[in-house]
């Protein structure tokens, strides 16, 4: 505390000094007041020191509670790693047993694909050892073969496309077989495969399309006489129309002629209409037509019927003259078929004409064209063979 005792003044020159003023009692009191307030702050400083050491005690309390939540969460976390960690480890050995299943399994394949192979191998030498203990002679004879094969059908069917067939099968079974004395055979087939490539083919299939349709043509269009064949088509071309239309006879009378004038115009037309309707209806019955053949109309409807058989006949032997390549057939057949439909039949319809044209054009279609021989490759084998350089049963 503060001593507040004024201090003493400086002595005055000429005045006594003043007498030194006594404590009384009251001036004790700030010294008891002094150690109040020690004892006041002693026990503040007490009780922030119990509160300070209960915070701390709840602060540990509640960093225990903390560790203990902490370490049950890391507790649970590693049981579920190790449950993972077992998990894995199973799936590791069910993995491992699988690699191994497999492993044993791939180990079998390959085991069995080296025993396929040494068997393929033993077959691929037994193979060979057949072909070279055969010889030439099984060679020789296949291309005989097929040559002969190809000769004949160049010769006896016209068929181009067969016989290059048969020529390119000799071809790769000698490519196949790679021999090297059979390099002249091979020339010479090849040689015979340029020429039937180039020749010109004929439309079979449109040939015989157009055949099919004169056929058709011969069963439907009219005969000069008439028949029951061919009952849609008209025997003329005015067949069907209507009569010419009479003058009307009250053309010339005035627009206010009387009744009796026209009756009398009336009745002065009838005669050039009854002679009109009477021309009409002898058109029909009466034709003037002019025939080459007059055997032609004294034929029957039973003659007439003969007649369509015999070129539906004709037309077929055509079709087959067509199929084996034979041209003079073909232009008898179809140059007899156009004849009889241009003396046989009305020739006024236009389909007459144009069936005729058509059998005419079939038979100047050229079916045969100069085909090719297998000459040069047959001479080829004739020489391997006369040469003596292929003996039966004996192999290189």
């Amino acid at each position: 505390m503060t001593d507040t005792t004024p201090a003493s003044d400086p002595a005055v020159p000429g005045q006594p000094a003043p007498a030194p003023v006594s404590a009384s009692p009251a001036s004790s009191r700030p010294a008891g007041g002094a150690s109040g307030r020690g004892l006041s702050a002693t026990a503040t400083a007490l009780v922030v020191v119990v509160l300070l050491a209960a915070a701390l005690v709840a602060a540990l309390w509640i960093q225990r509670q903390q560790f203990q939540r902490t370490g049950r969460e890391v507790a649970l976390r590693l049981d579920q790693v190790t449950a993972a960690l077992d998990q894995a480890r199973g799936d590791a050995r069910q993995s491992l047993a699988l690699a191994q299943a497999q492993t044993s399994r791939l180990n079998a394949l390959e085991d069995a694909l080296d025993e396929s192979q040494s068997q393929y191998d033993a077959l691929e030498q037994a193979w060979q050892n057949f072909n070279a203990g055969t010889g030439d002679s099984v060679l020789v004879n296949d291309i005989d073969r097929l040559l002969t094969m190809a000769s004949q059908q160049l010769r006896l069917a016209g068929n181009v496309s067969n016989a290059i067939v048969a020529l390119e099968t000799a071809q790769a079974r000698l490519a196949r077989a790679d021999r090297p004395r059979f390099a002249s055979l091979q020339q010479a087939i090849n040689g015979d495969l340029d020429r039937l490539r180039a020749v010109p083919l004929v439309d079979i299939s449109m040939q015989a399309a157009r055949v099919e349709r004169l056929v058709a043509e011969v069963g439907r269009l009219p005969l000069l006489v008439p028949d029951g064949a061919a009952p849609t088509v008209a025997t003329a071309p005015e067949a069907g129309h209507p009569p010419p239309a009479s003058p009307d006879p009250a053309a010339g009378l005035p627009s206010d002629a009387s009744w009796w004038m026209r009756w009398r115009a009336e009745a002065g037309s009838w005669p050039g209409r009854v002679r009109n309707a009477v021309a009409y209806e002898l058109s029909d019955l009466v034709r003037v037509q002019r025939v080459s053949e007059p055997g032609a109309l004294l034929m029957s409807p039973d003659q007439g019927e003969q007649l369509r058989a015999n070129l539906r006949q004709r037309l077929l032997t055509a079709q087959v003259a067509l199929l084996m390549r034979q041209p003079s057939i073909w232009q008898t057949e179809l140059g007899a078929v156009a004849t009889a439909l241009d003396t046989r039949y009305d020739t006024h319809l236009p389909a007459t004409r144009a069936a005729v044209e058509l059998a005419r054009n079939l038979a100047g279609t050229s079916i045969a064209v100069p085909l090719p021989d297998v000459s040069d490759s047959l001479s080829a084998l004739a020489a391997l063979r006369s040469a003596g350089e292929n003996p039966p049963g004996r192999g290189e």
